[in-house]
């Protein structure tokens, strides 16, 4: 024999036939019905036909004559409607798109020895023009996503070679490697010292910059 307090916290579940006094459950709390109409909440005490055929003639007499067709309709239609939280979801994940295309559009710079500021001047036009031309989509969203100044792109650059640099030589300090020393000049005819140093990695012979110097004298002497 079940006990008051047993009976008490026995929770009432929902029925699919409550659909047709225009009732759901609840989505933020699935033992609570809620009204399709009003979009009221209702504790898990009124989860009864005639709790919930009460409110719906007493507050929506309008709809008696809706069929249940009527209101599963309606259920699809709020269900495909976005929550706060999956809105906040969708939001983030393009936000870490963008920092993402960031970051790889930046280490391309990186690679090809661009001038940085050619990623607001020349790569986010290139976008903006193939988001409108060929995707037929409005570009300002997804352009304010993907940060590309002068000083975004050296703050990217510096940042996964700051990585880079910490896991190769925590790389260097279980293995065996030798060092190369070469000298190279730039444009402006200053001169450079730079490390290689080569290692095997998973049997791969692989060879890497381990830092570039300036040199006190230039190529002039």
């Amino acid at each position: 024999m079940k006990t008051m307090s047993e009976a008490k916290n026995k929770k009432r579940q929902y029925s699919a036939e409550y659909i047709k006094y225009g009732f759901i459950q609840s989505r933020t709390n699935s033992s609570s019905p809620m009204c399709l109409i009003c979009q009221k909440t209702f504790s898990n005490e009124a989860m009864k036909p005639s709790r919930l055929l009460d409110h719906f003639n007493k507050m929506h007499s309008d709809m008696k004559d809706k069929d249940v067709t009527y209101f599963q309709n309606m259920e699809k239609k709020y269900v495909a409607q976005p929550t706060l939280s999956t809105l906040f979801s969708a939001a983030s994940k393009q936000d870490n798109d963008g920092l993402r295309a960031s970051y790889n559009i930046s280490l391309l710079i990186a690679k090809t020895g661009k001038p940085h500021t050619i990623g607001e001047d020349l790569i986010l036009p290139a976008i903006k023009d193939v988001i409108t031309t060929v995707l037929h989509k409005p570009a300002a969203d997804i352009m304010r996503k993907i940060l590309l100044s002068n000083s975004s792109v050296q703050r990217r650059i510096d940042e996964m070679t700051e990585n880079i640099e910490e896991s190769l030589c925590n790389h260097l300090k279980t293995c065996q490697f030798s060092i190369q020393l070469d000298e190279s000049t730039l444009p402006t005819n200053e001169a450079l010292l730079l490390s290689y140093v080569r290692f095997i990695k998973n049997e791969k012979i692989c060879q890497e910059l381990l830092f570039a110097r300036n040199l006190e004298t230039d190529t002039k002497g």
